[in-house]
């Protein structure tokens, strides 16, 4: 009665299969996916707007994400006011990101060719990546 075919034996029809396979569920599906779809939603510095980011050049080489790394590079962009977050990736290059346009000004200002782990620092507002 209640096998593969349902009453019958001619299937359930419109989908009503997948209420039996708790795999195939659609609620179950949207659990394990999570509320933004597919997937993990996004993260990092791709989150901020453009106008409140910075390009930061001259950073410590690393192979790997390194959280302690960009906590300290964090701290240091803070001197320029309120900073949300920072990122040190690939290739010596990473940004951060500012509550405000004027603290984005402010940290070019202030933070470009200064010192941060024994390194000089390039900060340049987002679109402008600095010349190495």
């Amino acid at each position: 009665m209640w096998g593969g075919k349902g009453y019958g034996g001619k299937g359930y029809g419109k989908g009503y299969d997948m209420m039996w396979n708790p795999m195939m569920n659609p609620m179950m599906m949207q659990m394990m996916m999570g509320p933004y779809g597919k997937g993990v939603g996004k993260t990092g510095l791709i989150t901020f707007p453009n106008e409140k980011k910075v390009f930061i050049g001259g950073l410590p080489l690393t192979t790997a994400p390194d959280i302690e790394l960009n906590k300290r590079l964090k701290e240091h962009m803070n001197k320029a006011g309120g900073c949300l977050f920072a990122e040190v990736g690939r290739s010596a290059k990473g940004g951060a990101a500012f509550k405000t346009r004027e603290e984005v000004q402010k940290a070019c200002e202030l933070l470009n060719g200064s010192e941060f782990e024994g390194r000089v620092l390039q900060v340049e507002t987002w679109g402008k990546k600095p010349q190495a």
